[in-house]
């Protein structure tokens, strides 16, 4: 075992089915720091307890979890490096590809005194970096509005008889010049030209003015007293009131 490692390495790299894993941030963020020290050949490190628990800001307790996080899934071997007879340190052995981890393993031993991180089941594999992206659906991309776009012919015809009251090839240009300088996406042109055109047809209609019914004088309201007037020209005076009719 070599005592000198090579840190040209100046910058951590995580893969992928790491950062994904059912890990703490902080077994993410410990899995870095010994990147950042590993040897770029052997991805060896050794750096003490207390060195990792200063770099993550941490408790040690807190850097035992986090490195048996990293031990189950395979990401981390843990060894002892050894001078001879007596024990140095802790040995990380990072690991770039993953593989599943054997369930049952007793995590309640952690810290110095561990003994070599337990087999793994290679039957599993779990790297995801050496998979190849799935290709974009340019169906379901969505895209900005090209300069010079145009409906299709059989949409154009759809259009023009489902809103005859606009002139489509005005309202295709107004859609471009609107969109582009409103830098809009859309996953279907043809369909946010279609609102487009529905809600232009909408707002073109002619609105309905309802004109206030002019008010009519109120219809006379009969007298009252027609009936008194009535009995005073009959020469019954008990309901005139005092010159009323002419009555004294």
């Amino acid at each position: 075992m070599q005592d000198n490692i090579n840190t040209d390495l100046r910058f951590s790299i995580i893969p992928e089915w790491v950062i994904y894993a059912d890990i703490s941030d902080r077994a993410i963020r410990l899995y870095s720091i010994l990147a950042r020290y590993a040897d770029n050949e052997t991805l060896q490190a050794f750096p003490s307890r207390e060195t990792l628990a200063k770099r993550a800001h941490c408790h040690i307790k807190s850097v035992d979890r986090a490195i048996q996080e990293l031990i189950d899934i395979g990401a981390v071997l843990k060894s002892h490096r050894r001078n001879g007879d007596s024990y140095q340190s802790n040995l990380y052995t990072l690991k770039r590809v993953g593989t599943a981890v054997s369930p049952g393993r007793d995590r309640s031993d952690q810290g110095v005194g561990t003994g070599e991180s337990p087999g793994r089941d290679t039957s599993v594999h779990l790297t995801i970096t050496t998979e190849l992206e799935p290709e974009n659906d340019s169906k379901n991309k969505a895209k900005s509005v090209p300069p010079d776009w145009k409906p299709s012919p059989e949409f154009l015809t759809e259009c023009t008889a489902k809103f005859p009251t606009l002139i489509i090839a005005n309202e295709v240009e107004a859609f471009i010049d609107f969109h582009i300088a409103k830098g809009s996406v859309f996953k279907d042109l043809q369909r946010a030209f279609r609102t487009w055109c529905r809600n232009a047809a909408r707002f073109s209609e002619p609105k309905t003015v309802i004109h206030k019914q002019e008010l009519k004088p109120p219809a006379e309201i009969p007298d009252a007293r027609a009936w008194v007037k009535q009995m005073h020209d009959l020469g019954e005076h008990w309901e005139c009131k005092p010159g009323e009719f002419g009555c004294k």
